[in-house]
Parts: structure tokens; C-alpha cells; sequence
């Protein structure tokens, strides 16, 4: 293996342990630069390619340092790369002795490359090396953020005047400094960016463009020909339609296994219905992105032939599927939630996902068939709020996403309990019922694990859900497409007696927020959706008690709220109840504070135990 003679000509054993870090799996790069300065000279040629030239500054050290530089080999080539050492005011070129280059395969990714430069030590060097590609629309963002420490950030861009950037900067208030300006002169336009880029904890994954659940500054770009600059929306979709369209029409083979599967029905949401849980039960999901089809959807024929492909092959296909019975079908770039920007602007670097859109009398109807639980004329759970750009041969169109209202998705506890006080326990049964999306997480469970897996995994949560109680008896339900459970409960040291009162500690009443276990959640927690829980406790005494006037615990913020109540029904039964109702997917900074308060105050009513006077007799 040649970096193994690499190691052993270097003879240090820190540098074995890089290198190894570095080729391990996932190219998990563990070491912590320091760089005086990053440039990029980015120049956009007439034929549509473009050429970047980077220079690296580093700071001395006292250690020998490995520099990766990734690219993608099925559209970009790395030339010119050079070492220099400063010496007074000029830079002397170096050696740059052997370059290590070696494949970087994951399972969805398959042409990426890594050439391996040494940074020798003790000096200031600087690294030079220029990137060619010929697909344009490949330059689709500018990162202003890095895993390494740079002081400096400088973009140039120099595009020639049949050409325009459209572009769109996010979270750019995180930047501690920031600036934009732009030359035109007669022949070409220059776009100067400086920022000092805000580090982020390394991911190995933010190597290859992906950034999952990261909130990081980010220029998006589109460069577009001159007569289309105040339509760049336009433009994005008539490129990727192009494209596309090559990668339609179905053959005799596609078309008599859609024809066997509808035979006899003309009602086309039952059409949408048969084709999409045809896809969705039948097609293996694979991804594996070579160059342009990391974006472009392989043919629909092919990905039938197959019976696998990621989600714009799949996309492609349901939707040359249900075109081809009368059901008129796009598909749309999309922006999942854990995606750092998103489609309301047009550039491959806002989409990670690709989805397909049926219309039944202009009404849009969103299919995922790489999500097996979503349902037919429901918001995807993944793209809630979001943006997806629907791509037509008319010029396609932004859609918002429609978000759940908590009311969709709704959780129902009902807990029938009697007190049983000599034993110290609550006895009896409860009853759960999930609608909507609620139960997207347990749904999932069931789905891809046995039978006997989701039932060893299902009890042990709910005992966690219900203050680490007792559960037997377990049974599930899923009828209509939603979860219920019922089964037998045993709680025990939440009641006791003494002489004149009876003391009930309702600490085993559900979470607020049950796919969390944090007492107090974090900036950027998933929450998964919004939803409205009801908890009913009906509790049968073994002794009467006294009438007691209503309890009642009111706490409303903005987008949720919750009213907790303890009632009297009778001297020998009273009732706990609660109303949550939660308006948000995530918990961020415009949030975070109210939810938190909300935990806390629902914890502290249920820390503190319910006095209840005995009747005298």
C-alpha cells in the first residue's frame, strides 16, 4: 500500500497514527491546523468550466502535517500543486516531494478522491494547487466556516460578462466579520468576500458536502448566463428539466408491470395509492453519487430494471409511473430538516433530497418513496416548513411545505388506576392511542425490526415513559394506519397513608416530551414535529376522601402551552389530567428559554405530592 511506505519513510510514529486516522472508513481527519490565511481565486471561463486556485498559509509548527485535498474525479482535476517557504519577503519554491492519492469510497459515495500533501515543519509554507471542472452549476456555495483554525478567508470570483451571480448568504450573523464588494470592468466582474470563518467541531462527513444538523454562515451560488440573471430560478430549473429529461421514458417492461398493477382503476388518488406503496415497498434504496449523478436521477428504466435507487432515482420513476396512467407528476428538490440551508433558493448546494409531486385537480400531493411510513396527502415529516423547488417544463416553482398543526398529531394517555395502601401501589391499566405522525418514530421501529425485537424494545420504553413503573399484559394495535397500545400497570411507592391524610406522588404521569430523555433540551433538538398530548388519570381510592375544589396549573408561552388539573370526582375517585400543546419542530434560540420553563414547571408540579384529607367516618 503506497502510504504505508510514505509512513515508513518519515519513521514517526505520530504520522502513522494520522495517516491511519485519516484513511480509516469514513477519512476521519484528526488534525488541528492552524492557518494564517485561505484564498480561493475562482475564474469562471466563457465555455462554462471554471478553475480555482487555493493558496494555504500555515502557521510553523513543530510537527510534520498531512493536508487532504478532496475532489471529485468524475468532474475535477487537481494540477499545480507547489510548496513554498517564506523566506524575508519572497517565496521559495520546495520540494513537494510525493503526494499520496488514494480513493475515498463510502457506501453512498463512490468518486471522490484524496491527495495527501506533507507540510513540512518548523517553517512558514505556504500550499498552492489549482481545481479545473467543467460543470458550472458544481459551484454552488462558498463555505464560511472550517474544522481548522484559519485567521483569514478570502473568495475571489472573476466571471466574464456573459455570465451573472445570484447568490444568498445564511447564518451570517455568526460571523465575527464579513465583507462583500464587486469590480465591473468592460470584459468581466470580480467579487471580493473576506471573513474570518467560524469554526465548527469537525464532522468527517462536512469533507464531502454534507452537513447534517449543522447551523453554519454559507454563501449559496448560482452563476447564470447574463440573460437570465434577474431569473435565476428559471434558469436552475431549465437546467436540471434538461437533464432530466434525458433520464426519462419507460420501456415495454416498465409500462406492463404499472399497467398489472392498476388494471381496472381509473380513480387517480387509488392510482397514486397502488404506484407509490409499490415503490415504496419494492425498491431497495441505494445511493451511490459518481459525479452529476449525485445529482441527476439515473433512467427511469434502469432504476426499474433494478428495483433500487436513491431518492431521485426513485422520484424519477414514480413519477414517469403515474405520468404514464393520466396523473399528471413533477419532481422537487428539497431541503430535509437536518440540512444546513434550504430551497427557497436556487442552487444544488440548498438540496439533499429529491421527492415526487402529483396533482389531482391542481392540488399538490407530496410522495417520499424513500420514506416507508410516509402517507399518501400528508406533510413529509422531513421537509415540514421547508421549500421544495418543483422542477417542469414550465419554469417550475418554489412550494412550501406544509407544517402539522399540533392537532394532527396528537397523543392520548388514559390510566385507570386503584390505590392499593397497605401494599403501597397503584394497580390497573392503561390505554394509548397515537394519530398522525406521532408515532412516526415507533412506526419506523416497526417496520424494520421483527416482530419479537419491537416487542423486547417497546415495553422497556413505555416503562421509562410512565416514571419506571410496570408494564404487562403489552399489546399493540395498528389499525387506520396509527399505533395504540394497552396493557397493565403497576406503580408502586407513590402512595402511602397516615392518620388524617393520604399522600400521592404523581411523578409516574407521561413526559411532556417523551422522545427526549433531557430534563432541560438543547439549541438545534429535533423534536420531530409539533403535536398536542392529553394525559387522563382516573384513580380509585381505597379509602373516602374529603370534596376538595379544583386544581388547576396554567402555563402559556408562544407556540405551546400546558394546563395541568386535579380534580375531585367523587370520595372514593379523583382525576389528574393534562393538556401539552407544542407548536414547534425545533428547539431553538427563539424558543428554548419557554420550553425549558415549561419542563421545569411541569417537573416541579409532579415532584410535589398531592395531599388528600381522609373523610372522617
Amino acid at each position: 500500500m503506497p502510504i504505508l511506505e510514505k509512513l515508513a519513510m518519515k519513521n514517526s510514529k505520530k504520522v502513522i497514527f494520522l495517516l491511519l486516522v485519516i484513511l480509516c472508513n469514513a477519512f476521519v481527519y484528526a488534525q488541528d491546523f492552524h492557518i494564517n490565511s485561505k484564498s480561493e481565486k475562482i475564474e469562471v471561463k466563457n465555455d462554462s468550466s471554471f478553475i480555482r486556485e487555493v493558496t494555504i498559509q500555515f502557521s510553523k509548527s513543530e510537527e510534520l502535517r498531512l493536508y487532504p485535498i478532496l475532489f471529485d474525479t468524475e468532474l475535477e482535476k487537481v494540477f499545480n500543486i507547489k510548496l513554498y517557504r517564506k523566506k524575508k519577503n519572497r517565496l521559495k519554491e520546495l520540494d513537494l516531494g510525493k503526494v499520496i492519492e488514494e480513493n475515498v469510497e463510502l457506501e453512498y459515495i463512490a468518486s471522490k478522491s484524496v491527495k495527501i500533501v506533507t507540510i513540512p515543519e518548523n517553517e512558514d509554507i505556504y500550499l498552492r494547487y489549482s481545481i479545473s471542472c467543467n460543470e458550472l452549476m458544481y459551484l454552488s456555495s462558498l463555505r464560511f466556516f472550517s474544522y481548522e483554525t484559519i485567521d483569514s478567508l478570502k473568495y475571489q470570483i472573476k466571471i466574464p460578462n456573459t455570465f451573472d451571480l445570484a447568490y444568498k448568504i445564511i447564518e451570517k450573523d455568526s460571523l465575527d466579520y464579513f465583507s462583500i464588494d464587486s469590480i465591473k470592468n468592460v470584459n468581466s466582474s470580480i467579487w471580493n468576500i473576506k471573513t474570518t470563518p467560524k469554526k465548527v467541531v469537525h464532522n468527517p462527513l462536512q469533507l464531502f458536502g454534507i452537513y447534517k444538523n449543522l447551523k453554519v454562515p454559507l454563501m449559496q451560488t448560482l452563476i447564470v448566463p447574463s440573460q437570465h440573471s434577474k431569473k435565476p430560478l428559471e434558469y436552475m430549473n431549465n437546467w436540471y428539466y434538461q437533464n432530466l429529461r434525458l433520464k426519462r421514458g419507460l420501456n415495454y417492461a416498465s409500462k406492463l408491470k404499472i399497467d398489472e398493477l392498476t388494471a381496472g382503476v381509473d380513480d387517480k388518488r387509488e392510482l397514486i395509492k397502488i404506484l407509490y406503496n409499490y415503490v415504496q415497498n419494492n425498491f431497495k434504496y441505494v445511493a451511490i453519487e459518481i459525479g452529476m449523478g449525485a445529482f441527476i436521477p439515473s433512467h427511469a428504466n434502469e432504476v426499474f430494471a433494478n428495483k433500487q435507487g436513491d431518492c431521485k432515482d426513485l422520484s424519477n420513476f414514480l413519477s414517469e409511473a403515474l405520468n404514464y396512467k393520466g396523473v399528471k407528476s413533477d419532481i422537487a428538490l428539497a431541503a430535509t430538516f437536518d440540512h444546513l440551508s434550504d430551497c427557497d433558493f436556487p442552487s444544488l448546494s440548498a438540496a439533499n433530497h429529491v421527492i415526487c409531486v402529483a396533482y389531482i385537480d391542481d392540488k399538490e400531493i407530496l410522495l417520499d418513496p424513500t420514506d416507508p411510513i410516509h402517507r399518501q396527502e400528508t406533510p413529509i415529516q422531513s421537509l415540514q416548513g421547508r421549500t421544495v423547488l418543483v422542477v417542469n417544463s414550465n419554469g417550475g416553482k418554489p412550494l412550501e411545505v406544509e407544517q402539522f398543526s399540533p392537532q394532527q398529531n396528537s397523543i392520548i394517555y388514559q390510566l385507570y388506576l386503584t390505590t392499593d395502601s397497605e401494599k403501597m401501589l397503584l394497580n390497573g391499566s392503561f390505554d394509548i392511542k397515537y394519530s398522525g405522525i406521532s408515532d412516526n418514530f415507533l412506526q419506523r421501529a416497526l417496520k424494520t425490526l421483527s416482530k419479537k425485537k419491537f416487542e423486547s424494545i417497546i415495553q422497556p420504553y413505555f416503562e421509562q415513559i410512565l416514571g419506571n413503573q410496570s408494564i404487562s399484559n403489552l399489546t399493540t394495535s395498528n389499525k387506520q394506519e396509527n399505533l395504540s397500545f394497552k396493557g397493565d400497570l403497576t406503580i408502586s411507592g407513590k402512595t402511602f397513608n397516615d392518620g388524617l391524610t393520604k399522600y400521592l406522588f404523581p411523578d409516574f404521569l407521561p413526559k411532556l416530551i417523551e422522545t427526549e430523555n433531557r430534563e432541560s433540551l438543547l439549541d438545534g433538538t429535533n423534536v420531530k414535529y409539533p403535536f398536542q398530548k392529553k394525559v387522563i388519570a382516573q384513580i380509585k381510592l381505597d379509602e373516602p376522601i374529603e370534596n376538595f375544589e379544583p386544581k388547576e396549573f396554567a402555563y402559556k408561552e408562544k407556540g405551546m402551552s400546558l394546563l395541568f388539573k386535579i380534580s375531585y370526582i367523587s370520595d372514593l375517585e379523583i382525576q389528574l389530567e393534562y393538556d401539552f400543546i407544542f407548536d414547534y419542530i425545533f428547539i431553538n434560540k427563539e424558543n428554548i428559554d419557554n420550553t425549558n420553563k415549561i419542563l421545569q414547571s411541569f417537573k416541579k408540579i409532579i415532584n410535589e405530592p398531592i395531599l388528600l384529607k381522609k373523610k372522617k367516618v
